[in-house]
């Protein structure tokens, strides 16, 4: 049994941060969502395109060792992210906008703060969470479903290319995970793991023994977006049925998970594995069933 408590571990990660997202994007205010026509297919390559730019930008700068450029880039987007996604929050239980700004910067501040000062696997993993729930949430909400069904489609296909073809997502995760950063979920396998164990060795080396269970930002936040995108632009009521968009986006968190767990099932294998191809199949797999079978017809609420 304990040596799948690291399973456990990312099992509750991965899903905690689909419920999260699925509760915080009603909070969000409409001025969140980042294309007035959420429906257009088009507005997913924006997004796909802004991934590849700063993949290559990072991708040049782990190549010139410039690792401090790289934490100064992603602690300014996790600063940013985590400041924008709790003004609402704290506007909620303090209804004043000094007061739910000054919050926000505060929670920002000690959560970059902590990263800086303390960045050992928990401190990573719980503003890892945050940041992921938040992403997730405003992705969400700003792509329809079509567009969302596109962007886990293509992120499949990049993924799967980026690790078992060029294996340049292999050179990212190497490169970036001894900064300290929530790019990568880090869940020990024993008892007094620190971070620092990670300096000089190959985490994606196929058959080496990990101290830890490691599981990309991305691989919740991905198949979470069509979780929450379900939720928000499906119909909230369908004859006598009450929330069926509910039901569709826990249907997709369902597929999401068996994905996880036949990924898991490789993971342990020793081997390192593209993620999103199982866990975008299975989120549109049960997104897709769970639509069929909610609403009785085959337009998975696209037309």
């Amino acid at each position: 049994m304990r040596d799948k408590l690291p399973i456990i571990g990312t099992a509750f990660i991965f899903l905690f941060i689909q419920f999260a997202a699925l509760t915080l994007a009603p909070l969000f205010p409409a001025e969140y969502q980042a294309f007035e026509d959420a429906d257009n297919p088009v507005n997913p390559l924006v997004y796909i395109v802004m991934i590849l730019l700063i993949t290559g930008i990072v991708l040049i700068l782990i190549k010139y060792g410039k690792g401090r450029i790289i934490q100064a880039i992603f602690l300014t987007s996790v600063f940013i992210t985590i400041f924008i996604m709790f003004i609402p929050l704290i506007y909620l239980v303090f209804p004043n906008v000094n007061a739910a700004l000054l919050g926000s910067l505060a929670m920002a501040v000690a959560m970059v703060s902590a990263l800086i000062i303390h960045p050992e696997w928990y401190v990573i993993d719980i503003v890892g969470i945050t940041v992921a729930a938040g992403v997730t949430a405003i992705l969400g909400m700003s792509l329809g479903i079509l567009p969302a069904m596109i962007f886990l489609i293509v992120l499949a296909l990049y993924d799967a290319i980026s690790v078992y073809k060029t294996k340049h997502m292999l050179t990212l995760a190497e490169g970036v995970s001894p900064l300290g950063l929530p790019v990568l979920f880090v869940v020990p396998k024993k008892g007094g793991f620190k971070m620092d164990s990670l300096k000089g060795k190959n985490i994606t080396a196929e058959g080496e023994e990990r101290e830890a269970v490691f599981m990309g930002l991305g691989d919740s936040v991905i198949p979470g977006i069509l979780v929450v995108s379900a939720f928000m632009f499906l119909p909230s009521s369908s004859g006598s049925m009450d929330f069926p968009n509910l039901i569709v986006a826990l249907g997709t968190i369902i597929g999401s998970f068996i994905g996880y767990l036949l990924l898991m099932r490789l993971v342990y294998r020793g081997k390192p594995q593209a993620g999103l191809p199982l866990l975008n199949g299975g989120a549109l797999l049960g997104f897709a069933l769970t639509y069929i079978i909610v609403f009785q017809e085959l337009s998975l609420g696209i037309i």
